[in-house]
């Protein structure tokens, strides 16, 4: 019986603190199929102040690929938010950095 009481005295809905604000999952653009040159920065459009500059690696195992998120903000500074990810070729792959990802299949083309 004590274990019981001490049980639901543990589960009280009574706080003193706020409950934490949910996070947003961040905006995701799909970019589809991108063939990318080894080592050749590409760069694709986001939104009309934002783009993202991909730049493939040929790995033993697979492809790197650096993420560079480039945003215009309105008082015209840029903001950069930077990642990478690394996956097989032809295989779809997400990243976020900060509050904007972007979702492809990657291929790297042969030289």
């Amino acid at each position: 019986m004590v274990f019981a009481t001490l049980f639901i005295a543990g589960c009280s809905k009574n706080s003193s603190q706020p409950p934490a604000p949910a996070t947003l999952p961040p905006k995701m653009a799909e970019l589809g199929r991108v063939e990318l040159t080894p080592q050749m920065p590409a760069q694709f459009a986001l939104a009309t102040n934002q783009c993202c500059i991909l730049t493939g690696k040929q790995l033993p195992t697979g492809i790197e690929i650096i993420v560079a998120i480039l945003t215009t903000n309105t008082d015209g500074t840029v903001t950069l938010s930077k990642g990478q990810i690394e996956t097989l070729p032809g295989h779809s792959c997400g990243i976020s950095t900060g509050d904007v990802g972007v979702e492809l299949t990657p291929t790297l083309k042969t030289q």
